[in-house]
């Protein structure tokens, strides 16, 4: 199978774009700038980040023998329309677990391979210590912007991003050379003030972090939530290249009305029953319940 043989099946399964790199050891300036970010602490609580240094560093511990990265990018945007005082959530989080739904297609596309070339694959989605960015970069999908989001040219950055390493040896495309407009929007935009520029990003000060990743009561002195209840969209909102975002053609990813229906008092008076029901194969069951709870505590709050 050619490289293009496998992006026209993985098209079909769905992917907005994919590219193909060399599975080969990371480079040495990335792995410092990534060991550089979790030795400032940077990365809060997310202590599993810290875990395989190793296997991040190269593809072919993830799977022996691999000789190819198959980066891909599945698109979930859909335009939603919403009141300024309503509970906020990341558009990412309103449809079905992207988990599932991004390894169930790629990996149809992963059995297509080996039952026609006999080569060994494996699916990653955000689920193995892989750098997802820097292989997408390297695949030639797309560039990193100053807030830290992987950007798709003319398509922006609301994409989920997933992998599938293999022993079939695949032509190599060109790396991506684009940058961001460098109009530092984003910087100023963020409410937690948890972007700068030239530097990664400082997730403790960010609200996606607080609102998903943090466990038990926040810092003193956090960032307020404002209305976001369920991560933050801002420096994707805010981001020239998202002023035109192509619209998802996967279904699974549509907004739930349901979850989209929700107010702080109903988020409040939610019981564990009911937070299965309305978030079942949802991503934002992360959160869990109890942190859910208090992230609703906290909306509107200014301290």
């Amino acid at each position: 199978m050619t490289s293009q043989e496998i992006k026209q099946l993985l098209h079909d399964a769905g992917a907005y774009t994919a590219g193909v790199a060399e599975a080969c050891p990371v480079d040495d300036d990335a792995m410092e700038r990534y060991a550089g970010w979790l030795g400032s602490g940077a990365h809060g609580e997310m202590h599993y980040l810290e875990n395989h240094a190793e296997l991040r560093r190269d593809p072919a511990k993830l799977l022996e023998g691999a000789r190819s990265v198959i980066s891909c990018a599945f698109n979930y945007y859909y335009p939603i329309t919403r009141s300024a005082d309503e509970p906020r959530w990341a558009m990412y989080a309103l449809g079905t677990d992207y988990h599932e739904v991004v390894r169930r297609r790629l990996e149809s596309v992963a059995t297509c391979i080996t039952q026609l070339t006999g080569a060994a694959c494996r699916v990653c989605v955000d689920s193995a210590p892989i750098l997802e960015h820097y292989w997408a970069v390297k695949a030639g999908i797309g560039f990193m912007g100053l807030n830290r989001q992987l950007i798709i040219p003319d398509a922006g950055t609301h994409f989920f991003l997933g992998e599938i390493l293999t022993t079939l040896p695949l032509e190599a495309d060109t790396p991506s050379t684009g940058s961001c407009l460098g109009c530092r929007r984003c910087i100023t935009a963020c409410p937690g003030k948890a972007l700068s520029a030239g530097s990664p990003i400082d997730a403790t000060r960010c609200l996606s972090y607080l609102t998903i990743e943090h466990r038990g009561d926040f810092p003193e002195g956090h960032t307020p939530l404002g209305t976001h209840v369920y991560g933050c969209d801002t420096c994707q909102s805010i981001c020239p290249h998202n002023s035109h975002p192509p619209i998802s053609n996967i279904p699974e990813f549509a907004p739930r009305p349901e979850i989209l229906a929700l107010t702080r008092e109903e988020i409040l008076r939610m019981t564990q029953p009911d937070f299965s029901r309305i978030f079942t194969h949802s991503a934002i069951k992360r959160t869990k319940l109890a942190g859910l709870i208090r992230n609703a505590l906290h909306l509107g709050k200014h301290t």
